[in-house]
């Protein structure tokens, strides 16, 4: 006697169904925010990554609220029902177990050699409130969590500082769905001392920022690669070397 999962994938139309059905009901059920920090809880992800003795756990909104720009990098918060979880990267660790690195460049691997904090990994529960089309999120929430989770790093490595992504560039691979958990590796390779700061400005510097998104199963959902800008002093004074060529 078949089972049921061979007698489902032996009907194309049924197991289409069953899809559509999956997608339906994902983007008209809801999540109550205990269900979701229960659920969260229980992934295996989650599991490994509180016992890694190569990261630890973070709050976004403690590192952030210190940082003078960044302040509403996770405004999209205001529309989730639960912060992420965060985690930030030892120095010493092996990204190559994290990151599906065969489709990073070598060069743009994390870097424990210039940074105290290489790399950042937050878990995000996609909830109905962040979608564009039913049971898809936005395009443009996509970007804010990408630009919030770099950020985010750099301010773990410039404490206090002004911090400005100067550019973003996101590459959308495969859809992500509402109600369900992502991964989010954010990570920094690249940093270089920018020179003839405007007056009242120090300690320049821009950062080259990746990230990726991927499915619980591992699949690369989006990359994003960025310039960001931290320099110290007021944001009007940054404001010059912001709109400054380089």
């Amino acid at each position: 006697m078949p089972s049921i999962s061979s007698y489902i994938l032996s009907k194309p139309s049924l197991l289409s169904s069953l899809i559509l059905a999956r997608r339906l009901f994902g983007a008209w059920y809801t999540r109550d925010a205990a269900d979701i920090i229960r659920d969260r809880a229980a992934l295996p992800a989650v599991k490994a990554l509180d016992k890694s003795t190569e990261c630890m756990p973070i709050d976004p909104t403690y590192v952030l609220k210190d940082s003078l720009s960044c302040n509403n990098h996770f405004g999209y918060q205001a529309v989730s029902k639960v912060n992420p979880l965060a985690y930030a990267w030892s120095k010493s660790a092996d990204f190559s177990s994290p990151l599906i690195t065969g489709v990073i460049p070598p060069k743009r691997m994390p870097s424990g050699e210039k940074f105290d904090v290489p790399m950042v990994t937050l878990i995000d529960h996609i909830n109905e409130n962040v979608s564009g089309h039913p049971g898809l999120i936005h395009g443009g929430m996509t970007t804010v969590i990408a630009h919030s989770s770099m950020s985010l790093l750099a301010a773990l490595n410039a404490p206090r500082a002004q911090i400005v992504p100067r550019t973003l560039n996101m590459d959308y691979r495969k859809p992500i769905r509402t109600g369900d958990f992502v991964k989010i590796h954010a990570w920094l390779y690249e940093k270089s001392s920018i020179s003839g700061s405007a007056p009242g400005v120090t300690d320049a510097m821009m950062l080259k920022a990746a990230v990726h998104f991927y499915s619980l199963e591992n699949e690369l959902l989006v990359e994003a690669i960025s310039d960001i800008l931290v320099a110290n002093g007021s944001r009007q004074d940054v404001a010059q070397i912001e709109n400054a060529r380089f």
